[in-house]
């Protein structure tokens, strides 16, 4: 369960950490490495490439892990604790709306493709995130298959680190 904006305590005995007011909580990996606090996960305690592409009032954006990605996959995720569209506020919603509208075809024209693919879930982090990844116009997998590939997408620091200075980039020029 999410905290209103309004309700900063944690729920479940959890501990709040970080500034108001965004309240976020000890348990969840998304809320700790925004906080630059250790979440004990080899995807997240490293530093980001090429930092936040986008830090919004609600929401910033930064390159995906690098053994989970393509270069230029950007990871969009909620400052505030919440885990889907139904606990976000308008002014939320709004900025949502906003910044996805800039920040796609920045991504588009960083990377060369034609299509993104959207991918939220929130399973392993139960914390609003989602996942957009360039569809590279490369082999026969479309899809869920394309984003499941046996070997995963990968990329390297350097090559995610250009891609992010590219989108945002782009993203500032829109």
């Amino acid at each position: 369960m999410s905290n209103s904006p309004g309700d900063h305590r944690a729920t479940d005995g959890q501990v709040d950490v970080g500034p108001a007011p965004y309240y976020h909580r000890s348990d969840c990996n998304i809320c700790r490495k925004q906080d630059d606090l250790s979440t004990g996960s080899k995807l997240l305690d490293v530093p980001r490439p090429g930092g936040y592409i986008v830090e919004g009032e609600h929401f910033v954006a930064e390159h995906a892990p690098l053994q989970e990605s393509s270069a230029g996959t950007v990871i969009f995720e909620a400052r505030r604790h919440l885990l889907d569209f139904g606990d976000m506020t308008p002014a939320e919603l709004a900025e949502f709306g906003s910044v996805i509208h800039r920040l796609i075809p920045a991504i588009k024209a960083a990377t060369g493709v034609q299509r993104v693919y959207y991918l939220a879930v929130m399973e392993r982090a139960p914390h609003f995130h989602l996942w957009l990844v360039p569809k590279k116009n490369e082999g026969d997998l479309l899809g869920v298959a394309y984003l499941a590939q046996q070997p995963p997408l990968t990329t390297s620091f350097s090559e995610a680190e250009a891609a992010s200075v590219k989108i945002r980039e782009q993203f500032e020029q829109s």
